[in-house]
């Protein structure tokens, strides 16, 4: 029962496909098979309508198919949607077969249409949540109980099961092998981008991240913060007490990292004893954070201490074309502000304002 609740509270899957997509240039190959299923959705309706008489019902829908499809060619082959604009085609496919089916004079086409929910169905699978995959498989078993119902007295009891089985066998199998497709994909995501020392994101995840953040981030935040922080004496604490005790020493470091932090803060193990924080904020926001990272290890029982370089810089600069760059300059900035800090003595956060 705990696993049937975690299934359906899970949250929607379109924004964390279409980063994996967009990250690694798939997204258009994603396009274009999208709209090669799309242009296979306007066939069926298309031949039935040049090579039968149907009633003006089904002739209606069929059109509406036909009409849906084509856009929807046009659309993939054009754009990216939104979540939301996902949600509502996906709804749009699933209710426009469902009610195709019903409407056919013909017991066994109708049977045969309900077969086509498996295929938004498995967009749903990979794209979307449980809750909008329950829908599809209640609007598959409604037709389908329709269109069984009707065949039974055409035909015969034996072709009725026989179809109900092969209706079912794909809306089940499909989206079943695509979820459990789209959970391996998030679980090597997720293990691709952690360091597996301390659960951090590692450093290539943490650059997009950031680049991910710039397009969406509080209106009031004006500046984009990078720090570095790089504990102290680390190289004395290995030699002295080995490397077991630096590896735990890291990841009590990184627990307190993640419990000061701010919940939109970005943080990373950026190698070694050397971590990074970025994080959207307002010009005067950045210096009280950085002191209270430093006074936050500090007061941990370890007795190991910090040293922080922050950089910033203004979010308009960030989003122009060599956004990504100048994300790269602002972290060797903050890397420059945290040697300085070292230089000092450490135990302390150096500023440098990259604009």
């Amino acid at each position: 029962m705990s696993r049937l609740k975690s299934w359906w509270s899970q949250s929607d899957q379109f924004d964390w496909v279409t980063t994996f997509l967009r990250q690694r240039g798939l997204i258009r190959s994603a396009q274009v098979i999208l709209a090669i299923v799309s242009a296979s959705a306007a066939w069926v309706p298309l031949t039935v309508l040049a090579t039968r008489r149907p009633s003006a019902t089904s002739a209606i829908i069929g059109v509406l198919i036909i009409v849906f499809a084509l856009g929807s060619i046009y659309f993939w082959l054009t754009r990216w949607p939104t979540r939301r604009q996902s949600g509502v085609a996906a709804i749009s496919g699933m209710l426009a077969t469902g009610g195709w089916s019903l409407v056919q004079p013909s017991a066994a086409f109708a049977a045969l249409i309900c077969t086509a929910l498996a295929v938004t169905g498995g967009y749903i699978a990979l794209f979307h949540s449980p809750r909008l995959l329950m829908l599809n498989g209640l609007v598959a078993a409604a037709t389908a109980t329709v269109a069984v119902s009707r065949l039974a007295k055409e035909a015969d009891l034996a072709t009725a099961a026989a179809a109900f089985w092969l209706i079912w066998y794909p809306n089940f199998s499909v989206p079943l092998i695509i979820w459990g497709v789209s959970q391996a994909m998030a679980t090597y995501v997720e293990r691709a981008e952690q360091d597996p020392l301390t659960g951090l994101l590692n450093r290539r995840a943490f650059t997009e991240a950031v680049a991910s953040r710039l397009v969406n981030h509080t209106a009031a935040h004006t500046h984009l913060a990078v720090m570095m922080l790089d504990l102290d004496d680390f190289k004395q604490i290995n030699d002295t007490y080995g490397h077991s005790a630096g590896d735990r020493l890291l990841r009590v470091v990184a627990e307190v990292l993640r419990e000061h932090s701010p919940p939109d803060a970005i943080v990373c193990r950026a190698g070694g004893e050397e971590f990074l924080i970025a994080l959207t904020c307002t010009a005067d926001g950045v210096a009280p954070l950085a002191s209270l990272f430093c006074d936050a290890v500090a007061r941990h029982p370890s007795g190991v201490t910090v040293s922080i370089g922050t950089a910033s810089a203004e979010l308009n600069l960030l989003s122009t074309a060599d956004g990504g760059h100048l994300i790269e300059d602002l972290i060797a900035v903050a890397d420059s502000a945290m040697y300085a800090a070292k230089r000092r003595g450490g135990n302390q956060a150096h500023q440098s304002t990259a604009s």
